[in-house]
């Protein structure tokens, strides 16, 4: 069995009770599954670079301009 439909025309092939222990195991296995990838899935920190020091480095006390305002006053509204 490989499709849903296929697993879907099995259960519906097998006596009440059993598909009903199916059902009761396939809830346990989610909600272990769904608690186990809980407790996994918190981020690890990302260390970001130091944009502000890099650009110190690279052009010392300059001060750049911002180009996404210089482009909006070029741009008519």
């Amino acid at each position: 069995m490989s499709t849903v439909l296929e697993i879907e025309s099995a259960l519906e092939e097998l006596p009440l009770e059993q598909a009903q222990e199916i059902a009761r195991w396939l809830e346990t296995h989610i909600s272990q599954r769904a608690s186990s990838k809980t407790a996994f899935s918190k981020p690890a920190a990302v260390k970001l670079p130091d944009y502000a020091t890099r650009r110190r480095i690279l052009f010392g006390g300059k001060v750049l301009p911002n180009m996404v305002l210089l482009s909006r006053e070029g741009e008519r509204w």
